[in-house]
């Protein structure tokens, strides 16, 4: 009970403690990098679609997208609900050293950020899109107003060099629309979605999903899931974008915030994507086809050399982690699980939303060294009796009822590593965060899982099969001081 009690009333000074390291490819740090991932938002609506912003049951999700760069550049924003169907799109204007905050409830309600604010940035329009024919390409030392790292001649959608924009209308679509209601009913608790046999008109809290920003060469309306984008240089390479996180509630409490999982970019990581096997990135599960530059932009690519790579370039996320759990004394613990697979969750191709991810082996352990293992394991382990089924998703610790030890904490080891699934699992990847929550401000903090991969470039379980890389020091570092 001793050791409990000081747990408890050590939880707040713990997640005080942070430190910082350099940035190293193949382990996640904080760092600028090319790719921000949110693994999981929440909001709330009423049955009319407006955001339900006071109350107990009220939620919000606030991100914050900086530019660590003198240089402007162009952020693409990614949508996905649970089963990793696009959701929305939509890109951002940074100038350099820009920070651009949103609501998720105010997006999701077509409240997007319009950018840049003021007219001064780009001339004539002021659009930062190629649609606007004043908008420079970027040339070091000016910098004022070039967003876009080439002006393309292939896009990576027909449409991205006459529609694709950063001046949204307030809102960008019509409240009460059936596109409204589909964005809302695509990410809401029920299985249905636009994508996988359509929407019932019904909205369900909570809404939820996950976020994708990646740093983009020009304005576009392609989005990961498009060969494309990375085959006519959508995607940009440079490591200047960190963000925030923040869960807010209706009653203030708990609100808790985090980091951005900031995914950076490094010629290192491009290697053969034909090859096999393959190497792991963080979309690797796209990308099919090795190509330096589309022909038709490589000679605007030719003073911009820190963009031209093949693929994605990112790199990938591990696939064991710890986090700890409370369930004691009005202490309750949630994780936040986003899960990326290879081909496992079939839906992903638009089926019938019925398959799930590959079962998760956990194993619990209590603050006496006591264990409880669900998952998949030899004989005389017990069945297994919970998954993280979905893409991203958030669980409470009441759901794993009968697969933790009769205690009030401990910590839980996570693998989401499955030989058995598509591609021997090689391609696969996860992100674990948890929280405690309590019934004063003080006791509500949130934070990521440690790792227990060595490099997440090369985990244990599936280094032998996939391309070795070894963790380096990123040398494309942005293009500005």
């Amino acid at each position: 009970m001793k050791k409990t009690l000081m747990t408890c009333l050590a939880i707040a000074a713990l997640f005080a403690i942070a430190g910082s390291a350099s940035a190293i490819t193949c382990t996640i740090d904080q760092r600028p990098a090319a790719t921000l991932l949110v693994p999981y938002f929440e909001a709330s609506f009423n049955p009319d679609g407006t955001p339900s912003g006071t109350g107990p049951n009220a939620r919000d999700t606030l991100v914050t997208i900086c530019n660590a760069s003198s240089a402007p550049m162009i952020a693409h924003v990614n949508v996905f609900n649970e089963r990793t169907e696009l959701v929305l799109d939509f890109n951002i204007a940074l100038t350099g050293f820009d920070c651009q905050s949103m609501s998720m409830a105010r997006v999701l309600q077509g409240f997007l950020p319009a950018t840049p604010v003021t007219t001064a940035h780009v001339p004539a329009t002021a659009d930062a899109c190629q649609r606007n024919p004043n908008a420079g390409v970027y040339s070091p030392p000016t910098v004022t107003g070039e967003y876009l790292r080439i002006r393309p001649v292939d896009t990576a959608t027909p449409l991205d060099n006459t529609l694709a924009t950063t001046l949204y209308p307030q809102p960008a679509w019509p409240a009460g629309s059936s596109f409204a209601f589909g964005v809302l009913d695509s990410l809401d608790e029920t299985d249905d979605s636009v994508a996988c046999g359509g929407v019932d008109g019904e909205i369900t809290n909570p809404i939820r999903g996950y976020v994708v920003i990646d740093h983009a060469n020009y304005c576009n309306l392609s989005n990961p899931n498009d060969p494309n984008y990375y085959l006519r240089d959508a995607i940009g390479m440079e490591n200047n974008l960190f963000g925030e996180v923040i869960f807010t509630s209706g009653t203030g409490i708990p609100t808790m915030g985090g980091s951005t999982v900031n995914i950076e970019a490094d010629p290192s990581l491009a290697g053969d994507v034909n090859s096999s096997p393959r190497i792991r990135t963080f979309y690797a599960r796209y990308v099919g086809a090795d190509v330096l530059c589309s022909p038709g932009n490589c000679a605007d690519f030719s003073d911009n050399p820190w963009n031209q790579g093949v693929g994605d370039q990112r790199e990938p996320l591990g696939l064991k982690y710890a986090a700890r759990w409370f369930s004691t004394a009005g202490v309750t613990s949630n994780f936040n699980v986003w899960r990326s697979s290879a081909g496992s969750l079939t839906d992903l191709l638009g089926n019938d939303c019925t398959d799930v991810e590959p079962v998760v082996t956990l194993i619990f352990f209590d603050e006496d060294e006591n264990t409880v293992t669900s998952g998949v394991c030899p004989s005389p382990c017990t069945q297994p009796t919970f998954n993280f089924p979905l893409e991203t998703q958030r669980r409470n610790i009441s759901s794993f009822a009968g697969s933790i030890p009769s205690f009030a904490a401990g910590w839980v080891s996570m693998s989401f590593a499955n030989t058995s699934a598509p591609l021997g699992g090689t391609l696969d990847q996860a992100w674990v965060e948890y929280d405690f929550q309590g019934p004063g401000a003080f006791l509500s903090a949130s934070t990521p899982a440690t790792q227990l991969d060595p490099s997440t470039c090369n985990p244990l379980v599936v280094g032998g099969s996939v391309q070795q890389v070894n963790p380096v020091i990123p040398t494309v570092v942005g293009t500005g001081p």
